[in-house]
């Protein structure tokens, strides 16, 4: 039977309703566009612009640091960021073709983790992240691993991972300065320093790269591309003098070397007496700017051992801690047992940060200690300069005396008797102290302590200066005569070292105060001067006459006094001693923390003091009682090696008086192939001695050889045919040794003495050989030079 289709009615009304339907749906379409284009244009328009722009922030490179000749410390190069936009990963054509959204993303994790370092499930987390279109992968990615990884994305056809330019801080000398320097976060911005203190100047403007591009991230309009330049940072030119940081660095790490029980390290600075620039400034231990997040010392790892011991037991959690956590931090670094205890990580963390801390500071600027006997400078300066007391003022010391209800000790308690007033500094003499503050009397005294700056910070331009703290002025019972008697000699209230060491500086430079500073010039990036730093007067303190007869007695000081550990041949140096006590700290239950007293010792010296040109202060920190503290012993010796190095960099020559012939250093001339009376002859009027060896006609060889310097007191060993000998000489041992029993030794070796250390005028029994070079036991040439460095080991009252 024939099935019947529709018929013409049918058909009729088909075709109307179509009609009807496409024309009411073409109206509601046509209604969505005059929506959207008409009355809701502008939103949409931003939402396509959103989808569909790229804006990059392009990093400008921060400004370089050059110290005050010229030398890089610290400049910034170009390297990439790498990032990725989660919703272009996933290629749609692949999974028609089965390879799982899933799939893709585990590839790109494993190519994106190994070739730059990252965690594997971080990246996955990122990458999960559909509906984000930026996630940061890494930072400061060097452009030859970007490149790297270009290539393994290509062959392994992966979408998504985008490169920016980015730059990256280099510091050229590691550790070097870095306690001034700073560093320089993630985010490009300083953090410590002047990294920090500049941070505006250095900085610069990002610039801007502005794209339009497709979903498959393909630019769509080349063309309107936008392109923004950044402009790089100003850079600074400092005042640090990279020699003599170095020669401050070295003799730093030879203290830290000697006092290992020194808690805190120790800490140094060299100072420009007239001008207030800082040459130098150090810490130790200290930290590299490369790698600010990273520890290497042995000293802090140890100490963050100790306290994350102590949180584990308190946490009642058994668990091994990597090195690796304690060197780089980092959650992967930590057991997988206690990574869900999210408070105990965080803890451990704090502790880390905590030390880190440390690390990145600066003692120098920022932390208070009691100067001890440094600060009779001001007390005596301050006494003279009123016409409290006079040269030829004489004071008895018998070991104590009474203040009030209080019987204050001297350090030698058996007293100094009758002494001078420059013998009272000479001898670091509390007693003397005491009464030539009370002849200041209270107002007095406080007014020249706030006028050589010590109640305020310098102003030096680094982040974090402290200031100190003094006595209550309005507290009788925390400023009265017994407060008097105790600052006299540096106890009782703190200061900074800056404040210290500028405060010296004023002492010496005809009593002119000045600001301390460290950056000389901003230069702008064509390199023209944007500004400069000059020498600020702050204000005049003391008279040019009670300069000059300071800086007279600071020079008997080390000629005569506590610091002859201090002394360099052939330069006037000027000092003060000083072991200061540090005050006890005392648990909730009011126990005091540590077992024996602690001490921080220091000198401060400067020259030369017939015309003062540099200071240099070295603390060494923190050192218990049983342990040499005092700094006479350990810390003048200390500022000695550094004069010894400085002041002939800086130009000044060594000027030797008759005290100090055995010092002075002199050519040997050549006398082979003269008669046996020539030789002689030539030597003696080069002013040496000399040994014969043989009975030829004439010299066949001699000892040291002709232009080297050797010691006046040396003798030239002149062999006549005698054959010299050729193998090498081991170098003995000489510590403890006197220069004699030294200078003896050596010349049965056939070598020589270079004397370094305590005048000779000074040496005494217990003057001993403390250091040499080359050490005992190195094999050198017969006639080799070993230079040995001779300190009073004995303790030096200086409190």
């Amino acid at each position: 039977m024939a099935v019947k289709g529709p018929n013409h009615q049918m058909r009729t009304r088909i075709r109307g309703l179509t009609v009807l339907f496409a024309l009411i749906g073409f109206g509601l379409v046509g209604v969505r566009l005059l929506y959207m284009q008409v009355f809701n244009h502008d939103f949409y328009v931003q939402q396509a612009t959103a989808l569909q722009t790229r804006d990059t922030f392009i990093t400008p490179n921060r400004g370089k640091i050059y110290d005050a000749n010229m030398q890089v410390l610290a400049e910034s190069a170009a390297v990439e960021r790498i990032t990725v936009d989660p919703k272009a990963v996933v290629d749609e054509s692949k999974v028609k073709k089965g390879i799982t959204a899933e799939s893709q993303q585990q590839t790109l994790a494993t190519i994106l983790s190994e070739t730059l370092d990252v965690d594997y499930d971080t990246v996955m987390e990122k990458l999960r992240k559909t509906n984000s279109q930026y996630e940061i992968i890494a930072q400061k990615v060097d452009k030859d691993v970007s490149k790297e990884l270009d290539e393994k994305l290509e062959a392994a056809d992966c979408t998504g991972v985008y490169s920016e330019p980015d730059t990256k801080r280099y510091y050229q000398h590691g550790a070097f300065l870095s306690a001034v320097l700073g560093y320089v976060g993630s985010d490009n911005n300083g953090a410590y320093g002047l990294e920090s203190e500049y941070n505006d100047e250095l900085s610069g403007t990002a610039g801007r790269l502005v794209r339009v591009q497709n979903q498959q991230n393909k630019d769509i309009m080349p063309e309107t591309q936008q392109y923004i330049p950044a402009t790089d940072g100003n850079s600074l030119v400092l005042t640090i003098d990279s020699d003599i940081q170095n020669y401050l660095e070295k003799h730093l790490e030879t203290a830290l070397a000697d006092n290992p029980e020194a808690r805190d390290g120790v800490s140094g600075i060299v100072m420009d007496v007239k001008t207030g620039e800082v040459l130098a400034m150090a810490n130790l231990p200290d930290f590299d700017p490369n790698s600010a997040y990273e520890l290497t010392n042995d000293k802090y790892i140890n100490e963050l051992k100790e306290n994350v011991a102590k949180i584990l037991k308190e946490e009642n959690v058994k668990a091994e801690i990597p090195d690796a956590w304690y060197e780089k931090g980092g959650l992967d670094n930590l057991p997988e047992a206690i990574h869900d205890n999210s408070d105990l990580v965080d803890e451990l963390g704090s502790a880390r940060v905590n030390i880190l801390m440390k690390t990145w500071r600066n003692p120098v600027i920022a932390d208070n200690y009691e100067p001890g006997s440094t600060f009779k400078l001001m007390t005596v300066s301050t006494a003279y300069d009123l016409g409290a007391t006079h040269a030829e003022d004489t004071y008895y010391c018998g070991g104590s005396l009474q203040v009030e209800n209080w019987e204050i000790k001297c350090a030698n308690t058996s007293g100094h008797g009758m002494q001078t007033l420059t013998e009272a500094l000479m001898n670091s003499c509390n007693v003397a102290m005491m009464q030539i503050a009370q002849s200041v009397g209270m107002d007095r005294f406080y007014n020249f302590y706030k006028a050589f700056g010590l109640t305020e910070p310098t102003g030096i331009d680094l982040p974090g200066e402290g200031k100190g703290q003094f006595h209550k002025l309005d507290v009788a019972s925390d400023w009265n005569e017994v407060a008097l008697a105790t600052a006299s000699f540096g106890q009782r209230f703190t200061v900074t070292p800056i404040q210290m060491l500028n405060m010296v500086c004023a002492i010496v430079d005809d009593g002119k105060l000045k600001k301390p500073y460290v950056v000389k010039e901003v230069l702008s990036g064509d390199g023209s001067v944007k500004s400069t730093n000059e020498t600020e007067v702050v204000r005049q303190v003391i008279s040019e006459d009670t300069s000059a007869y300071m800086r007279e007695a600071m020079e008997q000081v080390v000629a005569n006094g506590t610091g002859k550990n201090a002394y360099v041949p052939g330069y006037r140096v000027g000092g003060k001693t000083a072991t200061s006590e540090i005050q006890p700290e005392y648990d909730s239950d009011g126990k005091v923390l540590d077992t024996e007293d602690r001490y921080t010792a220091s000198f401060i010296g400067v020259a030369p003091m017939d015309d003062p040109q540099i200071a240099v202060l070295v603390s060494i920190n923190d050192l218990p009682e049983s342990a040499t503290h005092t700094g006479g012993t350990i810390a003048a010796p200390v500022v000695g090696r550094i004069m010894e190095d400085v002041l002939p960099y800086i130009g000044i020559t060594p000027v030797y008086d008759d005290s100090e012939s055995d010092r002075r250093e002199l050519t040997v001339p050549s006398v082979s192939g003269k008669t046996r009376d020539d030789a002689i002859s030539t030597l003696s009027d080069a002013g040496f001695d000399c040994i014969i060896k043989g009975d030829g006609d004439t010299v066949t060889d001699q000892v040291p050889s002709a232009g080297m310097r050797i010691a006046a007191s040396g003798k030239v060993i002149v062999y006549m045919g005698e054959e010299k000998p050729t193998e090498a000489v081991e170098v003995p041992d000489l510590s403890g040794m006197s220069p004699d029993e030294c200078r003896d030794t050596l010349e049965e070796y056939g070598l020589y003495l270079k004397q370094k250390g305590v005048s000779s005028a000074q040496i005494t029994g217990d003057t001993t050989a403390t250091k040499q070079s080359p050490e005992a036991g190195t094999k050198v040439s017969l006639g080799a030079v070993v230079t040995v460095e001779f300190s009073d080991t004995t303790t030096v009252n200086d409190r």
